[in-house]
């Protein structure tokens, strides 16, 4: 395993977000809630957020409305999630999940367990491929992505129960 590989499965390994109480307490504008946003996630994990997309994800009733045109703690663990999972999943399918678990209400114990099973689902995937010694870069991308497919192949046959509850 090359130093950049093993750069790159401690730096997974490690990967978390922050708890609840550990988000602001105060309501913030669009600029402080993508600076966060962009701050909290891996680069490139926050996919580019802008002003605009979060209007739209308000529109589509995926976020909750800001008041006074501030945002919270909620809108904050919704965006989190909504990043992570965006580019595994439909928006809608997203905004499935969050209405399953109560919507705006509901974020809260959502957001915990989504940190949750974010911490521990980084860790397991650094700690599986470290195990895979000598293998090539190429091999390790190829496992990584075909990891990824089934887990994403596997939550969207599983998405239709979300409705159900």
């Amino acid at each position: 395993m090359t130093d950049t590989q093993k750069k790159a499965l401690e730096e997974l390994a490690r990967r978390s977000l922050p708890r609840w109480e550990e988000l602001p307490d105060l309501e913030l504008y669009m600029d402080q809630v993508l600076s966060l946003v962009s701050r909290y996630l891996p680069a490139g994990e926050d996919k580019g957020l802008t002003a605009s997309m979060v209007n739209n994800y308000v529109k589509q009733k995926v976020l909750p409305p800001p008041v006074n045109k501030r945002y919270g703690r909620r809108h904050l663990a919704a965006l989190l999630m909504l990043c992570t999972l965006k580019s595994v999943m439909p928006i809608s399918a997203v905004q499935q999940l969050f209405e399953s678990w109560g919507g705006a209400e509901g974020l809260e114990p959502l957001y915990a367990d989504f940190r949750q099973q974010y911490t521990q689902s980084n860790s397991d995937v650094a700690a599986r491929l470290g195990q895979l010694p000598g293998e090539e870069a190429r091999r390790v991308f190829l496992f990584s992505a075909l990891t990824s497919q089934a887990a994403q192949s596997l939550a969207m046959e599983l998405l239709p129960e979300l409705a159900e509850k």
